[in-house]
């Protein structure tokens, strides 16, 4: 049976329109909790950027699941419409605590069947504390121990001498981890935060503010 012909069997239902919502609201990166044999796990779920190689056309976006309780230990994997995939059977039952002599070809199926009513079907913009972390620390793909913010610049212009626009990346990631400090900046799309991995470069709110408005007038 191809891929087309599934759609009738489509067992993410909601996927589509978290998907949708995530878009409409400029998000790339959401999470949610979820449940497997009793164990508690959060899910981030990043999209593809529009230049990054996707595992095949049917992809839609990365799933990464992290213990609750030790948020250092994950598993990577993707999503399309109808199933999770990892990169092997091994580490998925590694990761879970499943046997791998009760492993089988349908364990992925019987995971998506599952995770199916995990899915929400809309993006929710406040998370606690520690989803707020993990989202901030992946949102731009790049160091994940950089989350302590220490400024706010400009991104000068283009060759066309237009303002250069600030990332829907870094946006998320100031959103997450700096709410209120990005409410006063968000409008001002030529702004971008900028993060430390070394905790004492981070700064308060109101010393990035007076950096900002100290340097804005010279």
């Amino acid at each position: 049976m191809t891929q087309e012909s599934k759609k009738t069997k489509l067992l993410f239902k909601t996927l589509p329109f978290l998907l949708k919502d995530m878009e409409e609201k400029k998000w790339i990166i959401d999470s949610f909790p979820f449940q497997y044999k009793k164990e508690q796990y959060i899910v981030i779920l990043t999209l593809y950027k529009n230049n990054e190689k996707k595992p095949n056309n049917y992809a839609k976006a990365k799933v990464e699941f992290i213990k609750r309780g030790n948020t250092n230990i994950s598993i990577i994997g993707y999503i399309d419409f109808f199933n999770v995939h990892f990169q092997s059977v091994a580490n998925f039952c590694d990761f879970f605590g499943v046997e791998r002599g009760n492993a089988n070809r349908d364990l992925f199926k019987d995971f998506s069947q599952i995770f199916s009513d995990f899915i929400p079907n809309e993006k929710v913009i406040y998370k606690s504390d520690i989803e707020s972390k993990l989202l901030g620390s992946r949102a731009e793909g790049n160091n994940p121990n950089a989350i302590y913010c220490y400024d706010v610049r400009r991104n000068g212009r283009n060759k066309d001498g237009s303002p250069n626009r600030r990332s829907i990346e870094n946006s998320n990631k100031a959103q997450s981890l700096r709410p209120e400090l990005y409410q006063r900046y968000y409008n001002d799309t030529n702004l971008s935060f900028f993060f430390s991995d070394i905790k004492e470069d981070g700064k308060s709110d109101i010393e990035i503010i007076n950096l900002f408005a100290n340097r804005s007038t010279k």
